[in-house]
């Protein structure tokens, strides 16, 4: 990869929406952390009223608080960054990245592992080895908030694996991923788009940078999984008249299907390249900041398994290729089951999300 991707919008319209988000957000991290004895006193005694068990009040406030600062942090760290580069005429762009880099992962390690104290949530990872080089595409499934730190975590290194994120384009509003994010090489992408070649385009210039040190991760998916998601993501399989991938799609229990056209792009622009696939189990239930308020992540294990697939074994046209995708997502899905079966489907929460879609899709059936 060379220089980071730009944002397509003016300097108005970026230091508008930052003048807005850098000082609210330094506001909340300050306030967060400076009022949270009376925080704190206020979320037990919510608890105590609520009756919820395991302090799950408590353990949501203690982890907003550990956001905010995290954000706070994250962006005076940044300015430092960016003052650094300024004195400092030796910084190529190259090490300006990797120092920027390794700023987004220390803060995304820095969230993950406060929230998994916070929730007294274990993680257990195999294939990891998978992810060791470079160049890849790493295709991730979507279940919660909180799986999109894992590849941050898992599988981003600064000084060997260099990765660019997917985004949606409304987490520019997040100021770290704003500033720091349009500092690496990411794509900033509007869903739902009415020019969707211009999205595709991104994602072709953000795999024609990929090096050996480098990686793309996209979610397939597009968006996190829920009962109501997949029956739309059904109904449109159907309208479109793409009846051989609604068959396949049908039988997911646990995921949705994947999306064709960010996939697509990436394995067309660079047929050369592997693609390494996370699939995580551990999440279910947790789709929306109210199930996480309730204490669904409580005591979770998150388990993580990736697995890479080489280029000469990738199919080169794109209806096989699109076959193929969607026989990895199957893949996923009967992973996802075992666990299900092995941990108790209580306790991993595909009750909420999983059993509901299916019974859902049964009552149409009939």
């Amino acid at each position: 990869m060379s220089e980071p991707l730009a944002v397509e919008e003016t300097r108005c319209a970026r230091w508008g929406r930052r003048g807005v988000t850098v000082p609210l957000y330094l506001l909340l991290g300050t306030f967060t952390v400076a009022l949270l004895p009376v925080t704190i006193a206020l979320a037990l005694a919510s608890d105590a009223v609520r009756r919820t068990g395991h302090l799950a009040t408590l353990r949501c406030t203690l982890g907003i608080t550990l956001y905010f600062a995290c954000e706070a942090v994250g962006i005076v760290a940044s300015l430092v960054l960016w003052v650094a580069n300024a004195l400092w005429p030796g910084a190529t762009a190259d090490r300006v990245v990797t120092w920027n880099l390794l700023l987004q992962r220390v803060w995304a390690r820095t969230l993950f592992t406060g929230a998994t104290r916070l929730f007294s949530m274990r993680t257990e990872v195999t294939g990891e080895e998978a992810v060791r080089h470079g160049p890849l595409f790493l295709f991730c499934r979507h279940a919660s908030t909180l799986d999109t730190l894992l590849p941050a975590v898992f599988a981003s290194q600064p000084y060997t694996l260099r990765l660019g994120h997917v985004m949606k384009r409304e987490l520019l509003w997040d100021p770290c991923l704003d500033i720091v994010g349009q500092r690496t090489r990411n794509a900033f992408v509007r869903r739902g788009s009415d020019a969707p070649d211009k999205e595709i385009a991104l994602l072709r210039q953000l795999a024609t940078r990929v090096t050996e040190r480098d990686g793309v991760l996209l979610f397939p998916e597009g968006t996190r999984f829920s009962p109501a998601k997949r029956e739309r993501a059904l109904a449109h399989l159907a309208d479109t008249k793409q009846f051989a991938r609604l068959e396949r799609a049908r039988r997911l229990q646990y995921v949705l299907p994947p999306r064709r056209g960010g996939a697509l792009a990436l394995l067309e622009t660079r047929p050369d390249v592997d693609v390494v696939f996370l699939a995580h189990v551990g999440f279910e239930g947790t789709a929306s900041l109210n199930d996480i308020w309730r204490g669904k992540l409580i005591g979770r294990t998150i388990h993580l398994r990736f697995w890479r697939v080489p280029s000469a074994a990738i199919p080169q046209t794109a209806a096989d290729r699109v076959e193929w995708l969607d026989a990895q997502w199957q893949r996923i899905d009967a992973w996802i089951s075992a666990h299900a079966n092995r941990i108790g489907a209580r306790h991993a929460g595909f009750e909420d999300d999983a059993h509901r879609a299916l019974a859902a899709a049964s009552r149409r059936e009939k």
